[in-house]
């Protein structure tokens, strides 16, 4: 064979091995049709990266299974209790259909350590939750929605949707609202003992018990937490806020029974004034009978 010859066939299988490579060819002789990469699901994806992060529920819900528009809006009407119990940890994200995303998890109690000083997070594993979300059709609306259902951390955002006992405890100088104490001397029984030398300390006249969190139950929470607050002249708490929490629900519980209480007012001269102080709450746990 010639030398030209032998060029033109090299050529020739080097032009056969490249079409096979680009034009596969199937059983029959026919070409089969090039891979086709799935399509990526970018919603979903983002959707499955919420497992792990510390989430907590923005409109503080108690029920477990919840549906979302596409903005983030929740239907109905599910019943909202204390941010210690609205956390959850999303397990699992899945496409139900090609408009909703669902999210898989638990509930999550928030406790507080008062060794560290730390808010620490508690998994309810047999409190299942699934939440619904309408796609919005894209990844710029569905971080909106999910900014809207989710804070991640406690953010101010958070602490904003918190009853005041809570949000003046995340930030201890913020102004209360004008009410019956607007314009009155104060006299605190702390911090400023040469203002109260003189002071006779309210004391209790009736008290209303509160009560424990079946979550708080369920994981044998006890402990005391302290509340700061402000006896007006006619011996009515005002002004609750939380100085050392407990969590699991148990602060908010302190503080719904504490508002109710009668005090007998302080007194400085023989006239009763407003006195500021702080009360310690003790929540003991006790096991039920066995039967």
């Amino acid at each position: 064979m010639k030398r030209s010859e032998r060029r033109i066939l090299s050529w020739g299988v080097a032009a056969a091995v490249l079409l096979s490579l680009l034009y596969p060819v199937c059983a029959g002789g026919q070409t089969a049709p090039a891979p086709v990469s799935a399509p990526t699901d970018a919603v979903l994806d983002a959707a499955e990266a919420l497992v792990g992060r510390a989430l907590f529920l923005r409109g503080l819900y108690l029920a477990n299974d919840l549906s979302f528009d596409a903005a983030g809006r929740v239907s109905g009407a599910p019943k909202a209790g204390d941010w210690t119990l609205a956390g959850m940890n999303v397990l699992k994200a899945e496409r139900r259909g090609p408009k909703t995303i669902e999210l898989d998890g638990v509930r999550v109690a928030i406790r507080y350590n008062t060794d560290n000083h730390q808010f620490e997070r508690h998994p309810q594993n047999d409190e299942k939750m699934k939440l619904l979300v309408d796609d919005p059709g894209g990844l710029p609306g569905w971080n909106a929605a999910v900014d809207k259902i989710f804070a991640q951390g406690i953010d101010p955002g958070l602490q904003r949707a918190m009853p005041p006992f809570w949000q003046h405890y995340f930030n201890p100088t913020l102004a209360w609202p004008q009410d019956t104490l607007t314009g009155q001397t104060i006299y605190a029984l702390f911090g400023q003992p040469d203002q109260a030398k003189d002071v006779i300390p309210p004391t209790v006249l009736r008290k209303t018990d509160s009560k424990m969190t079946s979550f708080a139950e369920h994981d044998k929470v006890h402990g005391v937490l302290q509340l700061r607050m402000v006896i007006d002249t006619q011996g009515v708490p005002r002004r609750i806020a939380i100085v050392r929490p407990l969590g699991y629900g148990l602060d908010e519980q302190a503080v719904e029974a504490v508002a109710k209480w009668q005090f007998r007012p302080g007194m400085r001269g023989g006239q009763p004034v407003a006195v500021e102080m702080l009360l310690n709450y003790d929540f003991e746990f006790v096991a039920p009978p066995h039967p």
